[in-house]
């Protein structure tokens, strides 16, 4: 349903100008890149949904907040929508589209990056990474290792009766030692 809309338009309005308004919005929603976020690491569809039953990765990092490419979704219902203006951008209408979803959702907390470019590049590096509790044994330690050499903090997702947290992982020569 991304990036499905629907438009409205007064009956005295030139529908050639609304049909060529609406190709150039469905066009300019083609040329972006969608990059869906969310704002918190501590829900459980999310980590359902999106990370195989707990089974994968949440990469924590900061996003600017004076990037006009970035955006909290707007909730609304079933379509995005605008209503014919003559002198309506496009490209303004496709990010408006792109940035809002079907309330249904809204337990995402969902963030949105659009951007014409193939990559986008975070002005910070990633601050830390949390680990599912289901997450195979062999990509926990490889992803430890790897966060230990790149200073970034190693959590795994803590299940508890108040929800889901982030606890710290010791290193893992710290780990080793205590196997030995």
């Amino acid at each position: 349903m991304e990036g499905v809309f629907a438009h409205s338009s007064h009956v005295d309005d030139d529908r050639e100008s609304v049909a060529n308004l609406s190709r150039g919005v469905r066009n300019q929603i083609e040329k972006l890149r969608v990059c869906s976020l969310s704002a918190t690491f501590d829900s459980h569809l999310l980590w359902s949904h999106y990370a195989d039953g707990f089974n994968g990765v949440a990469i924590c990092f900061d996003l600017p907040d004076d990037d006009l490419d970035i955006r909290t979704v707007d909730y609304r219902g079933v379509f995005g929508g605008y209503h014919y203006e003559k002198e309506a951008d496009p490209r303004t209408i496709a990010k408006q589209i792109l940035h809002s979803k079907y309330q249904e959702w809204s337990y995402e907390r969902e963030i949105r990056i659009l951007s014409a470019s193939e990559w986008y590049k975070l002005k910070t590096p990633v601050d830390h990474i949390i680990v599912g509790h289901r997450v195979h044994p062999a990509l926990f330690d490889t992803l430890q290792i790897i966060c230990e050499r790149q200073n970034v903090r190693f959590c795994k997702v803590g299940i508890g009766d108040e929800g889901l947290d982030a606890d710290f992982v010791p290193s893992y020569a710290d780990r080793e030692k205590g196997r030995a």
